[in-house]
């Protein structure tokens, strides 16, 4: 007696599976490419920037991105951005913020407050403070919610990234009343601006 072995010929299957783990692989490396932004706890030494959260409360997102050798030392690149020499972390975080969340975030439902079209006048950092001056369009759009959220936003980027007091100008001049709500801020900026 012989016995005759089946053939297990089910080509669906074997295309099916390989379609599932070329998906495997894809997926497993576009996380681990981002993985700073998919698990922003994974950097401990890192330039921290607050966006808000679409997670039906907007909460303050903090991310972090790596690549930063010390307080004031430069920049070397984050993230794959290549930066100035003599980029602080604290002008990195401000850069970051005004210019808002990467394609990366806002896929993952994350934005800002802050005027897309707000612009940098000058990041002075001084040995006993710091001011960030920005243009008019920071201090425009949306009603008081907005504006406490934009605030917020600046706010707890420079108090994760500096001790230094640090004062908002807009156009050149220091500001205490903010937007056309007239919200007044105490400065130098600290959670307790508003």
């Amino acid at each position: 007696m012989s016995r005759k072995k089946k053939k297990d010929n089910n080509p669906a299957g074997i295309i099916i599976s390989l379609i599932i783990l070329i998906a495997l692989c894809v997926a497993g490396g576009f996380v681990w490419l981002n993985r700073y932004e998919f698990f922003p706890g994974l950097i401990k030494n890192g330039v921290s920037v607050c966006f808000l959260g679409k997670n039906g409360e907007n909460k303050i997102v903090k991310y972090n991105y790596e690549g930063v050798n010390g307080v004031n030392e430069g920049v070397n690149g984050v993230n794959g951005e290549a930066a100035v020499p003599s980029q602080t972390r604290f002008e990195f975080a401000i850069r970051k913020l005004i210019a808002g969340p990467s394609d990366i975030q806002r896929m993952l439902n994350i934005y800002s407050e802050i005027p897309s079209d707000t612009k940098i006048l000058a990041i002075i950092q001084e040995p006993d403070k710091n001011i960030i001056d920005l243009t008019p369009a920071f201090n425009t759009g949306g009603g008081t919610e907005s504006i406490y959220k934009k605030l917020t936003q600046l706010i707890e980027t420079v108090n994760l990234n500096t001790d230094k007091p640090t004062y908002l100008f807009i156009n050149g001049v220091q500001t205490e009343v903010f937007g056309g709500e007239g919200i007044m801020i105490t400065q130098p900026l600290t959670k307790d601006s508003l």
